[in-house]
């Protein structure tokens, strides 16, 4: 896969770094423009450049190639020999999409000079991009804005990257419209089918689909549990809905649960000892009030 990575100063006053790979393999370098001319900006309601929003500096993020077709006669001067199109996929990228950053244009032209949005690489590095989107049918290229970051002490094998330089304030002579950024970029959308990312169902299938997933799940139940009288058995028994979980420790032949039938036999014991109790003592007080009349005291010590 064919892949463009450039690092971008924080500040965007400086030069980038642009990458160019197929696989593994580094294809080329070079100095690259992802800063935008304030001046431009400021007439588009955007004086801070802010990449989230229109003719702002390139948002970071990934991006992918959309639409890629000759600069044309008169404009190769100012943009190179050709221009691709990139629709954003993730990072800061998608976000500025909802305020209007739709695609992002890559172009070459003369180094050194501000965009009014767009991004600017090196002739030779667009001239290896094309060729190489020519044996493939421009099917698979991505785009990687990134942060620029100084090789690490441990990165030996990792070429250092030649010094940035100082950006001028203003823009190349802009063309003026068609011609310019802006309207390359949304003549270019429309030639473009854009991807898909999220798909959402149609209400009468979703619809469909829940139902089906109701059925099968209560279908599912009604197959486990099948209603033999004590299946379940309660909490305290199997505590599944299988068959083979009929009768669990604590369950009788009739599925009842023991311990709860002998608790209830206990009570209902205890319960006619009470009665018994209390019949006898009412049958000694009445005897004792129909004999002698003798008053009875009861002392007890503690």
């Amino acid at each position: 896969m064919l892949t463009l990575k450039v690092e971008v100063a924080e500040t965007r006053d400086r030069t980038a770094f642009a990458t160019l790979r197929e696989g593994l393999q580094t294809v080329a370098t070079g100095a690259a423009i992802a800063s935008a001319t304030p001046a431009f900006a400021a007439r588009h309601a955007n004086p801070q450049c802010d990449p989230l929003r229109l003719c702002g500096h390139p948002p970071l993020g990934r991006y992918r190639l959309l639409h890629h077709e000759a600069a044309g006669p008169g404009r190769s001067a100012h943009y190179g020999e050709h221009l691709l199109l990139f629709e954003p996929q993730s990072g800061p990228a998608l976000d500025a999409e909802s305020f209007g950053r739709l695609g992002l244009l890559v172009f070459g032209g003369p180094p050194g000079h501000r965009t009014q949005g767009g991004l600017r690489v090196g002739n030779e590095m667009l001239s290896a991009i094309v060729t190489r989107l020519s044996k493939t049918g421009g099917e698979g290229m991505t785009l990687d804005v990134v942060p620029l970051r100084p090789r690490a002490w441990w990165q030996f094998w990792k070429a250092p990257q030649p010094p940035s330089q100082a950006l001028a304030g203003d823009a190349l002579n802009p063309l003026q419209p068609p011609y310019d950024e802006l309207s390359l970029l949304e003549a270019m959308l429309q030639k473009s089918v854009r991807h898909v990312r999220d798909t959402v169902p149609d209400r009468d299938d979703a619809f469909q689909s829940d139902t089906r997933r109701d059925t099968s799940r209560t279908s599912a139940s009604g197959e486990n549990f099948q209603g033999k009288g004590g299946a379940y058995g309660g909490a305290g028994a199997s505590g599944t809905w299988s068959e083979g979980s009929a009768r669990g420790r604590g369950v009788d032949d009739a599925g009842r649960i023991i311990g709860v039938a002998t608790g209830v036999g206990a009570v209902a014991a205890a319960a006619a000892m009470a009665r018994d109790g209390e019949a006898a003592a009412g049958a000694s007080a009445e005897s004792g009030a129909g004999g002698s009349g003798a008053d009875t005291t009861t002392s007890t010590a503690y």
